[in-house]
């Protein structure tokens, strides 16, 4: 009988300490978070909602385009010999192209910076292009800065 107690006191033990390390990790929480600005050529933006556990993003998703806003203009045609992908090739982009911010630190996202004009578009250019590293969709490089800036607006209150 002295033996059964005493399994039964380490069996107990050993179930407290597994409930006590599940519980040390974060279960994942949703951060909603937008960009929009208004340009030449209408309203320009994107509303996201980013997955993070722990200090990683685990998923991001963007909202579709609605009637106040588009992400990719939808009259957008493919331009190979200006590099543009154009609406269908970057919708069809979009899915990899979010999976890009898997797996990374909110740290690093949150400092990544978008060079933005005046009224708040993401700029195209070479500086602007350097500083969205592995986040840039070539072809479609104001549609990536726009979803990095709604990610970082997502994670602006995840310390």
């Amino acid at each position: 009988m002295k033996k059964l107690g005493k399994f039964l006191i380490v069996a107990g033990c050993a179930a407290m300490a597994c409930a006590a390390l599940a519980g040390c990790g974060s279960d994942p929480v949703d951060y909603k978070g937008g960009y929009k600005y208004t340009s030449k050529y209408g309203d320009y933006g994107v509303n996201v909602t980013v997955t993070v556990e722990g200090d990683k993003i685990t998923k991001v998703v963007c909202d579709p385009d609605t009637d106040t806003m588009h992400n990719i203009t939808p009259t957008w045609k493919e331009d190979p010999e200006k590099g543009q992908l154009g609406h269908d090739k970057t919708v069809a982009a979009l899915p990899d192209y979010l999976k890009k911010f898997e797996g990374m630190k909110v740290a690093d996202v949150k400092a990544l910076n978008v060079s933005k004009d005046d009224n708040g578009q993401p700029n195209t250019d070479e500086a602007g292009d350097a500083s969205q590293g592995a986040l840039l969709l070539t072809g479609a490089t104001q549609t990536s800065g726009r979803i990095i800036l709604a990610v970082q607006d997502a994670l602006k209150d995840v310390k």
